[in-house]
């Protein structure tokens, strides 16, 4: 569940270096909904527009506020107070809380963490022969599209073993000695890297049909101009080179690339 809180320009700064571990808050209603694993969006006071999402790790309750400074003050408080009766001073001075706020809810502190973000990781690569390069035209998922086969990890899965498999599944060949030309990390209202393979060898026998679309070996001279993905469209100029690349790529929600970086490495 995701919760929000407003947070005061210091804290929020010593939480985006990693500095500040622990939030002190009133146990009030709004606080007493959040859960261990939650998430928790802070924004900046002077801006609300600059958040970041915290994980909560940890939850404590206490009575009072001297309780709650006490039980962490040589971590969080000692390097800004003397003690514990001006640490709980400061909390009033700055108008945080009332004393009747807290004699009427308590406090909870939560452990937080910076929360790290899933990515959708996949595969893909790009086999060549006869200077022409097998694609799969979805026909339905993607409207029309050109793609590389490839796909999502399984569990326990390096990329080198997700895209063996992927491609076998979907074209009846297994791949010999594919290597690694790339990644390519993505964002729209998600975010992912793909591992992008190159191969010119392979044995068996080709699908006639995907369940994804049809396969069809497309001229290598051909592929940027052929209706593809647009960052695979951006990123082609790179395939079957000595050196691997690097590309970054903020997509709108119709897969169009809005932003791009692309680096030789």
């Amino acid at each position: 569940m995701l919760h929000r809180m407003k947070i005061n320009d210091n804290a929020f700064n010593r939480m985006k270096r990693g500095i500040k571990k622990r939030e002190y808050r009133v146990n009030d209603e709004k606080r007493q909904l959040v859960r261990c694993d939650d998430i928790i969006e802070f924004a900046k006071l002077s801006n609300l527009e600059e958040t970041i999402l915290m994980d909560v790790k940890g939850i404590e309750k206490f009575i009072t506020l001297e309780e709650a400074v006490s039980s962490h003050f040589d971590e969080d408080f000692s390097d800004r107070h003397t003690d514990v009766k001006s640490t709980v001073d400061s909390f009033y001075q700055k108008g945080y809380y009332t004393e009747e706020e807290i004699q009427k809810n308590g406090m909870v502190v939560f452990e937080i963490k910076k929360h790290r973000i899933a990515h959708l990781n996949a595969t893909a690569c790009y086999l060549k022969k006869d200077n022409k390069v097998l694609m799969i035209k979805f026909s339905k998922k993607w409207g029309q599209v050109y793609a590389p086969p490839g796909g999502k990890f399984e569990s326990g899965e390096s990329p080198l073993d997700c895209i063996i498999r992927e491609y076998y599944e979907e074209t009846g060949l297994t791949l010999i000695n594919p290597r690694l030309q790339g990644i390519s990390y993505w964002k729209d209202s998600a975010e992912g890297i793909i591992f992008v393979y190159v191969a010119e060898d392979y044995e068996g026998n080709l699908l006639s049909t995907s369940e994804e679309g049809t396969l069809e070996w497309v001229r290598f001279d051909d592929l940027e101009n052929i209706n593809q993905f647009d960052q695979n469209k951006k990123f082609t100029p790179y395939l079957f080179k000595d050196e691997l690349f690097e590309g970054k790529f903020m997509l709108d929600n119709q897969c169009k690339v809005l932003k791009q970086e692309i680096r030789k490495m």
